[in-house]
């Protein structure tokens, strides 16, 4: 239980500062949840190609593909309630030094309790875990929309800008809890390394998300009067800063993001797509109906991200993790439409994602 498992770490706070440090220097063995997310296979593969890594665990409901020789998968359901309990002995028993959190929905799910169980709930059970096994890092995926869309945001949003989230959004603000959970195991195990990649939304050839499903829509709504600046990351991209924050030791959240940015029209008319001008009055309760009755992928509160602007200041990465972006926003998207244009090429990519 969720009890037992913070009762551990505390002990563990006392006695295995040396090992923590230790593990710096050693071989890394990297354990992943959301192992079979698209993040979570790339993850693994590459580390099963990287020299300096010894040892992989996969922690998912289902056997990732691309896991090999270095990986051994074990069954986890972060919607258990003894989860945490069976994280952490999996940690140790297997000496893992750097914990990837990776389990989080691409979508807003209709079974929102269940979703929260994941999410939040789920996240807390893993800094638990973390915490009881004293692993050296821990390195949790996040995304620039937990700043939120909103109209006195700064062009550019640093990492010390608070999370203001989407308070309607339940998907958003359990990514917000989740940072929250991750800031809290740094607070009380400063022994233990936490990193939070706040990834712009991730385009590209295979990942799939609420935003690359709404991009391969033929038109999309344009409300009206309102035209924000959008920052898009590519999947390569993300992979890549993943890797850094494994193999590296960088400490707080980070701002994951390309360089360059585009005018939401500008993105409309680089995929060739058709704007759908809305009335802002009349746009949010028609999605809302339309999510409701399952012919829309987005619910009306989401429509805020199509508002205003939350493009995120990537110099801190760039400058302090080494973190260089190989696709600009503009690429990025060009990638993703390039892909989506070829039915072939795309549906050779999503087998793997």
């Amino acid at each position: 239980m969720a009890t037992k498992a913070k009762q551990r770490a505390g002990e563990g706070s006392r006695v295995d500062g040396e090992r923590a440090r230790a593990a710096s220097s050693a071989a890394s063995r990297v354990a992943i949840t959301g192992a079979c997310t698209y993040l979570g296979q790339r993850l693994i593969a590459a580390l099963e190609r990287d020299a300096s890594c010894e040892h992989i665990v996969a922690l998912d409901i289902a056997r990732p593909l691309t896991a090999r020789t270095k990986t051994r998968f074990v069954r986890l359901d972060l919607t258990h309630p003894d989860a945490d309990e069976t994280m952490a002995a999996t940690l140790e028993a297997d000496g893992i030094t750097t914990l990837c959190h990776l389990a989080f929905l691409g979508f807003p799910s209709r079974s929102g309790a269940w979703a929260h169980e994941l999410e939040a709930i789920g996240t807390l059970y893993v800094m638990n875990a973390a915490a009881a096994a004293s692993v050296h890092k821990v390195v949790m995926s996040s995304t620039t929309m937990v700043y939120g869309p909103y109209p006195d945001n700064p062009n550019y949003l640093s990492e010390q800008h608070p999370m203001r989230g989407l308070r309607a959004s339940r998907w958003v603000s359990d990514k917000v809890g989740a940072e929250r959970e991750l800031a809290r195991l740094a607070k009380e195990r400063a022994d233990i390394i936490t990193t939070s990649l706040r990834f712009a939304p991730v385009v590209g050839p295979a990942y799939k998300s609420l935003i690359t499903k709404l991009l391969r829509r033929a038109a999309l709504p344009r409300l009206m009067g309102f035209d924000p600046l959008m920052q898009f990351l590519h999947e390569e991209d993300a992979v890549a800063a993943l890797l850094l924050a494994v193999r590296g030791d960088h400490p707080g959240p980070w701002n994951i993001v390309p360089e360059g940015v585009l005018y939401y029209s500008q993105v409309l008319k680089l995929g060739g797509k058709l704007p759908l001008p809305l009335p802002r009055v009349l746009a949010a309760p028609a999605t809302t109906a339309l999510w409701n009755l399952e012919l829309l992928d987005m619910p009306g509160r989401f429509l805020d991200y199509f508002r205003y602007s939350f493009c995120a200041d990537g110099s801190r990465a760039y400058e302090t993790m080494g973190f260089s972006p190989r696709y600009s926003t503009r690429a990025a998207l060009e990638s993703f439409f390039a892909a989506r244009s070829s039915p072939a090429r795309a549906a050779d990519l999503s087998e793997a994602s």
